[in-house]
Parts: structure tokens; C-alpha cells; sequence
């Protein structure tokens, strides 16, 4: 997904990440993007909860972050981002 407008970004912060079949998988805490030469905002995962934070906070070898790869959303519904697993 790109996005021309990157203030677009927090409008997924705090959604809630279901798979297909419903299962809640938690929210989305953090994406992980890159800028691409013409502006545009590629994002490449999202990271899920706040394991993006403690791993930041308390370096390698605490809990490990859960990222979901952007290629694995499926659609937007209901206000959940769903997901292939």
C-alpha cells in the first residue's frame, strides 16, 4: 500500500488485526515504512501491541515484537484490519 498523504499512517494506529476467520490478533501499535524517491510512504509491516516499544526500550533479547507483513492484509472492515495467516 502506498499512501501520498503520510499523516494517513495514524489512522491504522490502535486498529484492531483480526485473521479471516475472526480471531483477534491484537492492534496495530507501530508500521514500519519507507519513503519511496517520488514522496509516496510504502508501508512494509505493522507491529502489533507494544512489542515494538519494549524491544526499543530494553534492546535484543527481550520479548520479541509481533509484525504482521503488510502483503498478509487482506481488507479493511468494520474498523479491523484483516489478515492471511
Amino acid at each position: 500500500m502506498e499512501l501520498r498523504d503520510p499523516g494517513a499512517l495514524s489512522e491504522l494506529m490502535g486498529r484492531k488485526v483480526v485473521d479471516q476467520s475472526g480471531r483477534r490478533l491484537g492492534r496495530v501499535y507501530e508500521a514500519r515504512a519507507h519513503w519511496e524517491r517520488d514522496g509516496a510512504v510504502v508501508i512494509d509491516e505493522l507491529i502489533l501491541d507494544g512489542g515494538g516499544l519494549r524491544r526499543r526500550l530494553r534492546g535484543p533479547g527481550g520479548p520479541e515484537e509481533r509484525a504482521i507483513p503488510w502483503e498478509a492484509v487482506v481488507e479493511f472492515a468494520g474498523g479491523a484490519v484483516v489478515v492471511r495467516r
